[in-house]
């Protein structure tokens, strides 16, 4: 090697310097925490894709849906339960109030019944006093009649509702009889009279007559 060659290599070799190089920093590691002023998390989720994120969404709308689907079915529940409480209650109102008027038209029903059977009877012994008359009025004027004719006697006296009369007797002739037949037949107390039947016996003769007695005259008063 020449001189030239020498200086020329020499020339090319750089030259060393007292200072030192700077250290070489190491690079972390995930089991090795970096040397740094500031701590950062590691996110180990990874992150979400679109559309993942689209379905999380519509799951959330649909939970949303499904609870508010929920409160209106629970709303509609309470309300019909709360309808048929106040729809109860008044029926209960309204089947007492027809129970008291119920009541009161049985009352006044009894009562109207009892005046209708009071009102019916008394209008039957109306009807019963109007058509009635008096037995003892009868008697006491047969018996007046009698008394004019001397020894005449009755045997039977029969007297229908009506006033319609069958009388037997005896008298001691033919010419009382007469008498007797006579008198009743202008009394105004008889509207009609017949001789029955007139058989002459030993003591006298026995007769039956028929007819009516004048009702005005025999009423009950």
């Amino acid at each position: 090697m020449n001189n030239e060659e020498i200086k020329q290599e020499n020339i090319t070799q750089p030259i060393a310097t007292s200072n030192p190089q700077p250290p070489v920093t190491e690079t972390p590691t995930l089991a090795q925490p970096a040397n740094s002023s500031v701590e950062e998390g590691v996110n180990l989720i990874p992150a979400m894709t679109k559309e993942e994120k689209i379905h999380v969404k519509k799951k959330n709308t649909l939970n949303i849906g499904s609870i508010l689907s929920i409160i209106a079915l629970a709303t509609v529940a309470i309300g019909i339960v709360g309808f048929n409480i106040i729809s109860k209650a008044q029926l209960n109102t309204k089947k007492a109030a027809l129970t008291r008027v119920e009541r009161t038209i049985n009352s006044k029903m009894d009562k109207i019944v009892s005046n209708n059977a009071i009102l019916a009877r008394v209008k039957l012994y109306e009807q019963v006093k109007k058509n009635s008359f008096s037995h003892k009025k009868v008697v006491v004027f047969l018996n007046e009649m009698a008394a004019r004719v001397e020894g005449v006697s009755y045997k039977s006296i029969s007297i229908s509702e009506a006033l319609e009369f069958e009388i037997s007797g005896r008298s001691p002739n033919l010419e009382q009889l007469s008498r007797l037949w006579y008198l009743l037949g202008v009394n105004d107390n008889v509207n009609t009279i017949n001789l029955g039947s007139v058989s002459k016996v030993e003591d006298g003769a026995s007769f039956s007559f028929e007819g009516q007695f004048n009702l005005e005259n025999f009423k009950n008063e």
